[in-house]
């Protein structure tokens, strides 16, 4: 299931970035926090939607380089730019949230490890509970 939003998420982001805007720019502050936030939600779905280090670390590689990827798709977008520190914001948001993902699995875990009256099929289920 968290695949499946991950991937949603994925192409609302992708799809936003591609929107012609009104000429105008953003606030600065303002813009940078929306790739701030958009690439952290990104990063910390990828860490939670696969089970391996390796598929996460590739999942990373993959969200940093659809962010530059699509910035500089951005400049051939009418009232749309490539920015560098647009790039920036999306790497940090992209660590950011694998880092409140790996945060918030080892809490779960550990949640569920110091749970110690419970089976171990109980452990697992609760455990399934607090990822839903």
């Amino acid at each position: 299931m968290v695949q499946l939003i991950f991937i949603a998420y994925v192409l609302l982001v992708i799809a936003l970035s591609l929107i012609p805007t009104a000429v105008g720019e953003s606030e600065l502050y303002s813009d940078k926090l929306a790739h701030l936030l958009a690439y952290g939600g990104m990063g910390f779905l990828a860490y939670m939607s696969v089970n391996s280090a390796k598929k996460r670390f590739y999942l990373f590689l993959l969200v940093i380089s659809l962010g530059v990827v699509l910035e500089f798709i951005q400049s051939y977008i009418p009232g749309r730019s490539a920015s560098f520190l647009d790039i920036v914001a999306n790497t940090l948001g992209a660590g950011l949230g694998y880092f409140l993902g790996w945060i918030f699995l080892a809490i779960a875990i550990k949640k569920v490890l110091l749970d110690k009256e419970l089976t171990s099929d109980e452990a697992t289920n609760n455990f399934k509970d607090n990822l839903k």
